[in-house]
């Protein structure tokens, strides 16, 4: 990959897409329709060849040189082959500036927007990356992110239509619109296709008998477009991802995970089947001590030294969550004389997830508490007990219950469905007077359903209680439908547009050439509805969030670029949009870039831009607010006794070893119910953003580029974040935010256990759990990030002995800083705390000898701290994690570094075939040790691809 748009030495063949460029860059390469480009020398026979004039990435006006102002990523049709990466993800998590932590559609079941991969550039999340397609957007995923970020799902393009992927990682707001504030991914087609192509890739893990991901495409294309005035090609994508579970790898877990992140991993639970009765100490009337026991039809074989029934789960954890997808993307050129074209796209994604939830656990004790966002009140329904006289119940008083519905596993698999599509068609030609001139009209949109199951709020707790339901089965069907009805989320929206722009040179000459221009405009009419069916929005599924958005909305946006060449060594281009969204005011954004060539080796460039998003439908035109769980919270006011409770138990019997990590999550990983609403008053957040780089050829094969990253957004859309809102509950401006529980039966259980196990601990639970957590969006965030990204690269020709190309890619970040309200500025900065490492760094070299090529890949990430910022520093920090954790040996209190490394390796000495291994993590690097976010799972996996021409 490289910043500039192009070495300078070679270039080759440049040939326009639809709204951006497909250009060339070794002096011999591989053409489409699979023959071989020669250089220009060769074309032209020693002759010099006039410079083509044509559209880059980041810029709306064609030109001839083709280092632009801003910084510009690209990956070659090659670069992507030699990630081994099987989807569109996994090829952008190979680019340093890629903030690989963001959603990804393995592993999300419990996120509002399952089933799709996002992109982000530099930290700033999936809402400030706008990604495009051959320079126009694509359609959202149907489901919101966390019931409020839309954005593109990236797995939706198929692979094997790419030319290149551009990355302009500066604001681009000027250019595209809202969204683009950190910057703009440019996925790039191929310009035409003749023939057939056909390429099947497997990929599995090396002496695993799970997982695996395989992938088989056709391209089909006809007419050359020079020869024939046409060209239809159309490319069919499918792939499949193998899911498993947590029991076909639990053996590869080391075993610090157990002891110090999770000390019930890999142990029967508890909340089992037949279950276990559970009922606390009564005095008074119908008095009776503590009950816990396994139910009598529990075997001997599920029973633990306690004599509690377990079961075994790691069968039924899903690890891995299965996938399905099928891309189509087509695309058509057409002579209508000789200088109109006219074009036709289509592209349609159809994705299939299948997520396997846990059976629904019911836990003796306190209440079920959930927020009912159609009513704006906070439910709750006790747990239910068995009744005197149940089969289940050998007492003369009811008793609780912990079980888990383990009737039907078949039931509890939760499948997301998901399409994307986009169909559109224009012209484009060339005025008389040699000015450039395009138009489309199109439509893109989509749909999403998830599916799942949760229990009812009447017809579970009836059914336990009464008996009907049989503990321990067998239960019919019918009536467990009834008890866990069908639950989900519906999603549907939809993007009209046409657009239109003219672009070319004016008759006024500056020193370094004409000035240039380009005006255009577009419109765009949005709809999205989001709803959960109708028994979770009324609130009748026990714990279960709801969501319902419903609203559409005109856009529309006037434009103009100047090119500005004052002398040969100097150039200014700069942007203006004018954005109109229903219901906001106008935003302008500006834009201005400096191209300053000082010696042919050295050119200088800086960018400084105006960037905005506008508010979304799901942030303003919600009907009923996002209800749901914030899990994994720390309660400050229930961890410190939650940690120690569970530092006792511990140390207890296999009982009191489970109950241990059920005292800490209540305390420490708690779930919090919430509820976020939208605001029809909200303001557009805005960005501005500035770069300034350098460009070096110090030598003939030697390429870098230095360019430097500053960014404040400002008036950020969002939420107050749960944690911190729960750090200052006591502050008055706070406290109506949050409701509790009183302190619960099981948490006196608990707290008297420990006790008993360590006299004089005196642990006690001061505070209840939290029954809900009011917030709405609101303006008032901002972020600060600045870095440098750095890339090298070269070439060495050695003649009989190949080609060697090396490349270094880094990441540095310098400031990842948060806006504290209270204080009315920025918090400490967050880089080198967990999940903001300082570096992230990819070093490559391919060798190249007649038909084999070979490419090994290193990919760093510098060590992080375990905390992740300043309000759990205490905790989490290397004194706070060596104070409550106190691990041994040479297990670290933070993050160490990540290294992988990757080989690949392509033959094509058969004709017409290309065949090729790609070894991810080589060497078999372990995942570095975290202590707080426990064991990832890092095999060494092989991928064979053959691609046969015909």
């Amino acid at each position: 990959m490289n910043k500039q748009l192009i070495l300078k030495r070679s270039v080759v063949a440049v040939a326009l897409t639809l709204g951006g460029t497909a250009i060339t860059f070794a002096q011999t390469s591989s053409n489409s329709d699979g023959s071989s480009a020669t250089t220009a020398q060769a074309q032209t026979q020693g002759q010099a060849q006039a410079p083509q004039r044509v559209y880059v990435t980041g810029s709306n006006i064609k030109r001839t040189d083709l280092e632009t102002a801003s910084p510009v990523t690209i990956m070659r049709r090659e670069d992507i082959e030699q990630t081994g990466a099987s989807t569109v993800r996994g090829v952008l998590e190979s680019m340093t500036s890629f903030d690989s932590s963001t959603l990804r559609d393995n592993g999300n079941s419990s996120s509002f927007a399952s089933g799709a991969s996002g992109a982000s550039i530099h930290g700033l999340g999936k809402a400030a990356t706008l990604v495009l397609v051959n320079n126009r957007r694509i359609s959202n995923y149907a489901f919101a992110d966390g019931g409020q970020q839309v954005f593109t799902n990236v797995d939706s393009i198929p692979a094997d239509s790419l030319e290149r992927i551009d990355t302009v990682a500066d604001g681009a707001s000027a250019l595209y619109g809202s969204d683009a504030m950190a910057g703009v991914i440019n996925f790039v087609t191929r310009r035409q296709f003749e023939g057939v192509k056909v390429r099947a890739d497997v990929t599995r893990p090396q002496g695993a008998s799970y997982g695996g991901e395989n992938t088989a495409s056709i391209l089909l294309g006809k007419g050359n477009f020079d020869r024939d005035g046409y060209n239809v090609y159309v490319n069919v994508e499918g792939y499949r991802r193998f899911g498993y579970m947590l029991s076909d790898v639990i053996g590869e877990y080391p075993a610090w995970h157990k002891q110090y992140y999770s000390p019930a991993f890999g142990d029967p639970s508890l909340y089992s089947f037949p279950g276990n009765l559970n009922e606390a100490a009564r005095t008074g009337t119908g008095a009776h001590p503590a009950i816990r026991q396994a139910v009598a039809g529990c075997p001997a074989t599920q029973r633990n030294a306690s004599g509690l029934c377990t079961s075994d789960i790691n069968f039924i954890n899903q690890y891995s969550d299965p996938a399905e997808r099928v891309n189509l993307y087509s695309q058509g050129r057409f002579k209508v004389s000789n200088t109109t074209t006219a074009f036709a796209e289509v592209s349609y994604s159809t994705t299939k997830t299948i997520y396997q939830g846990l059976p629904y656990a019911n836990a003796a004790g306190s209440a079920s508490n959930w927020f009912d966002g159609n009513t704006k009140t906070s439910q709750s329904v006790p747990k239910p007990k068995l009744a005197v006289g149940n089969p289940a119940n050998p007492f003369p008083y009811e008793v609780g219950i912990d079980y888990r519905f383990m009737d039907n596993m078949d039931m509890w698999s939760s499948p997301t469905k998901a399409t994307q599509y986009r169909v559109m068609t224009g012209l484009e030609g060339q005025l008389a007077n040699g000015w450039d001139w395009k138009t489309a009209i199109g439509r893109v949109g989509g749909d999403a359903k998830a599916r799942g199951r949760g229990p009812d709020r009447d017809a579970m707790p009836a059914a336990v209680h009464s008996g009907e339901y049989v503990i321990g089965g067998p239960n019919s069907q019918a009536l467990l439908d009834r008890m866990f009805p069908e639950i989900g989320t519906n999603a549907k929206l939809s993007q009209d547009w046409i657009d239109a722009q003219v672009s070319g040179d004016t008759r006024i000459q500056l020193g370094g050439g004409a000035l240039s221009f380009a005006v255009g405009g577009e419109v765009r009419h949005e709809k999205m509805f989001i709803r959960s069916t109708d028994n979770v929005v009324e609130a009748r599924i026990i714990g279960r969030g709801s969501l319902w958005i419903d609203g559409e909305r005109n856009m529309s946006a006037l434009y103009g670029e100047l090119n500005a060449p004052f002398t040969k060594k100097l150039e200014a281009n700069a942007a203006l949009r004018i954005d109109k969204n229903e219901g906001f005011d106008a935003h302008v954004s500006p834009k201005l870039g400096l191209v300053y060539k000082a010696i042919p080796e050295v050119m200088f460039r800086t960018t400084f831009a105006g960037g905005f998003r506008a508010p979304n439908i799901p942030e303003t035109l919600g009907k009923v607010g996002l209800t749901g769980f914030f899990n994994s919270t720390l309660d400050p006011k229930r961890c410190a006794t939650a940690t120690g409770i569970r530092d006792i138990l511990k140390n207890g019997n296999a009982t009191d070893k489970s109950d241990a990590t059920v005292a800490y999550n209540s305390g420490c990983l708690t779930s919090v119910p919430v509820m976020i609403s939208s605001n029809a008053n909200l303001k557009p957040e805005t960005s501005r953003s500035a770069t300034f780089g350098v460009v070096l050829d110090p030598l003939k094969n030697l390429n870098m580029t230095i360019d430097y990253w500053h960014l404040e957004r400002r008036n950020e859309i969002s939420y107050r974040d749960p944690s911190y809102v729960l750090a200052r509950e006591d502050n008055a401006d706070y406290r109506d935010y949050i409701a509790r529980n009183a302190v619960s039966e099981q948490d006196v259980r608990l707290a008297a256990r420990a006790n008993q196990l360590s006299p004089g601990a005196n642990l006690a639970f001061t505070s209840g759990t939290i029954q809900s957590l009011l917030l709405n969006y609101e303006n008032f965030g901002k972020t600060q990030t600045s870095g440098v990204d750095i890339d090298v690269k070269s070439r060495f020709r050695m003649g009989e002995h190949g080609t060697l190309n090396l490349g270094l890619m880094n990441t540095v970040a310098l400031t990842y800083k948060l806006w504290d309200i209270d204080a009315n500025s920025y918090r400490p900065n967050q880089v080198g705390n967990r999940t903001v490492p300082r570096l992230k760094t990819v070093l490559s070299a391919s060798w190249n000898k007649g038909n084999l090529t070979s490419t090994i890949r290193v990919n760093r990430t510098s060590a992080m701290a375990l905390n992740f910022d300043e309000t759990d520093q205490a905790t989490w920090n290397t004194a706070g994690c060596l104070a409550r954790i106190k691990p041994t040996g040479d297990l670290p209190c933070w993050q160490p570094a990540s290294l992988r490394t990757d080989l690949n390796f392509s033959y094509t000495g058969f004709r017409n075939l290309r065949l090729a291994l790609d070894i991810r993590n080589a060497f078999y690097d372990s995942a570095p040790v975290d202590l707080r976010g426990g064991y990832a799972l890092r095999p060494r996996q092989f991928k064979g691809t053959a691609e046969y021409t015909f």
